[in-house]
């Protein structure tokens, strides 16, 4: 290692200066800054090893979104599991897992057949990482952050689009596991999701069902905390019997009444009308707008109307909002 030269009088700030600005590039790790792209990365790596995030070397990083799933059931043994039924699983897991997100996604259009775009691919896309003993066990963690785009703590906490997305799956499951009225209840849940989750989630509760399998989900998020959920095969061949048996029916429909509520979080505003009572549905636009415009005023709403009969008899119906206008009169 290159030894500096000696230190100037101290007392003299000049000199000091000089000493510096000739000494700075001879330590490994602190070359002169030439460009103001160079300046913000050296400040944004300073903040992150401030603040506990690490810089992607010895330090862990922030923590990162993960999935811990344990299996059990017929085709573990002596904490292995089939490749055929672990395959199935984590393929058709994460095609789950990306559509959800996609029916979730504010900035996705009311009808929305073609394919999931990259996007929201890339933002739900889940790593197999390890796993850990159990019947058996892995797990999965959300993609590794590049250093030039980790965000700081308070944007890390933040719910992604990741959390949103495992926090509907862990609702089906958990909902699929109630007991009586399971059924009805992952019905009413997915229906507002689209007929594409339909599929998506038939073809997974399949994979439980048809390899005798029953499966432990926990997820672990800065945002959210720990959700753990669980799934027997029982119940779930229940719920793929159901889900295959019916298939959503679209209609457009004329509702007039007042717009007296609204949830930002969920996206959705409450319309109460005449003959249907209060009435909740999706809009694809800024709830807090909608609000400060036709809040406790007479409107009319051409809505997207999906519906579904289950296998007990029991309809269920979901509704999108097209267009709003104030009604004239």
């Amino acid at each position: 290692m290159n030894t500096p030269q000696s230190l100037p009088d101290p007392s003299d700030k000049e000199a000091m200066r000089a000493w510096l600005r000739a000494n700075r590039s001879k330590v490994p790790g602190h070359a002169p800054l030439r460009s103001a792209d160079e300046l913000t990365q050296a400040q944004l790596r300073k903040l992150q090893k401030a603040v506990g995030l690490g810089t992607g070397d010895a330090e862990p990083g922030r923590e990162r979104r993960r999935l811990r799933l344990a299996l059990t059931g017929s085709p573990v043994k002596e904490h292995s599991v089939e490749s055929y039924v672990l395959g199935r699983w984590l393929l058709s897991f994460q095609d789950t897992v990306s559509t959800i997100a996609h029916a979730l996604d504010e900035s996705r259009p009311t009808h929305e057949y073609g394919p999931i775009p990259n996007a929201v691919r890339k933002a739900t896309r889940l790593y197999a990482t390890a796993s850990f003993p159990s019947s058996y066990g892995m797990v999965l963690e959300e993609a590794p952050v590049d250093e030039s785009a980790l965000p700081l703590p308070e944007v890390a906490s933040a719910e992604s689009l990741l959390d949103r997305a495992m926090g509907t799956v862990l609702d089906l499951t958990d909902r699929a596991g109630a007991g009586p009225g399971a059924v009805d209840a992952v019905i009413a849940t997915a229906l507002p999701l689209g007929s594409r989750v339909f599929g998506r989630l038939a073809e997974l509760t399949d994979v439980l069902a048809d390899s005798g399998a029953d499966i432990n989900l926990t997820w672990s998020s800065p945002y959210s905390g720990v959700r753990a959920s669980r799934l027997e095969a029982r119940s779930a061949q229940q719920c793929r019997d159901a889900l295959r048996a019916v298939q959503p029916e679209e209609h457009e429909e004329q509702l007039t009444g007042r717009l007296v509520g609204g949830s930002t979080l969920r996206g959705t505003v409450e319309i109460e009308t005449a003959d249907q009572g209060v009435i909740t549905a999706r809009v694809n636009h800024e709830v807090t707008s909608l609000l400060s415009a036709y809040a406790n005023r007479h409107i009319t709403a051409e809505v997207l109307v999906s519906t579904v009969r289950s296998p007990h008899g029991r309809e269920h119906h979901s509704y999108v909002v097209l267009r709003l206008s104030l009604t004239e009169g």
